[in-house]
């Protein structure tokens, strides 16, 4: 199977698919609760999966790492929320992370080059332009509910580094040839256990767990689905390819699709001034330079 296989079933999922479906389940019920319920169905689903393939083994690295991505999907709600395209522009430093510590530990830097570093550059550029520009004092006649606490930012930066860490690990696993039925088992596991933990001591946990109508259940079943999709293709393109030649497409599609999605499916660019559009745009032209120089 070529590499671009997954990534591309990876971006639809994971980048376009998955906010589809997120963003109203988070803007209506706890995102703790979200995520409690969506990872349980991964697992519930995962499963299966393992014991048909032979692979259900605990590994308690897994576990570790899958507990972070728990809290980083919790962050990364929490962040969405607010704001999806805010969010999804500053949501490549994961995609960074785990580039540079595939360059410093497994080697992969031969795969970088001049247009890779130059998109790499302007959307970095881009990123502190619009911090900068969005956290400066907001006219007296603007109203404060008009744009997002600077609290998305500290979300959406927890993230990225919980994620970051998470993702070089699955190349790293990936090399190793551990099997997909163990990884999903193990992985999910620990989100869950990150789940609980946040959604029990809430003392309307109850109340939240059971206030889902059938139709966001529906949504919430779909939703574990294409998590398992995009996970599963995550790992599999992170086998066959190297980190530093898949990361910069997925960096693209984190980039790209789910920004599109909050201004133009989720109406959020009544929010975006003139300059925060010019930053904006800076930083998806990075980004599509990044997609170049690995085509």
């Amino acid at each position: 199977m070529s590499w671009s296989v997954p990534v591309l079933l990876r971006i639809v999922a994971a980048y376009v698919v998955g906010p589809l479906l997120s963003k109203p389940l988070v803007d209506t019920h706890p995102q703790r609760t979200v995520v409690l319920l969506q990872f349980a169905g991964c697992l519930a689903m995962a499963l299966p999966l393992a014991l048909a393939r032979h692979q259900l083994q605990v590994d308690w690295r897994m576990v570790a790492v899958g507990f972070g991505n728990g809290l980083a999907a919790y962050c990364y709600y929490k962040a969405i929320a607010m704001s999806l395209s805010r969010t999804a522009l500053f949501a490549f430093w994961d995609d960074l992370l785990a580039m540079g510590l595939s360059y410093g530990i497994l080697h992969e830097g031969q795969f970088l080059n001049a247009r890779l570093l130059l998109g790499i550059g302007l959307s970095v550029g881009a990123v502190i332009g619009f911090t900068v520009h969005s956290t400066h004092a907001q006219p007296p006649s603007e109203p404060s509910a008009a744009r997002p606490p600077r609290r998305l930012y500290l979300y959406a930066g927890a993230y990225s580094l919980l994620v970051g860490g998470g993702v070089f690990f699955m190349r790293y696993l990936g090399v190793q040839g551990t099997g997909l039925g163990t990884f999903l088992v193990n992985w999910y596991g620990g989100v869950v256990v990150a789940a609980l933990l946040l959604v029990l001591p809430s003392p309307d946990a109850r109340a939240a767990l059971t206030a889902f109508s059938r139709g966001h259940l529906v949504r919430l079943g779909g939703l574990s689905l294409v998590t398992l999709i995009a996970l599963s293709a995550a790992f599999l393109a992170y086998r066959l390819a190297p980190q530093t030649v898949v990361q910069p497409l997925f960096l693209v599609g984190e980039m790209v699709a789910p920004a599109l999605l909050g201004l133009y499916v989720f109406a959020e660019r009544e929010a975006f001034d003139r300059w925060e559009y010019l930053y904006f745009g800076l930083g998806l032209a990075g980004g599509l330079v990044v997609a170049l120089s690995v085509v």
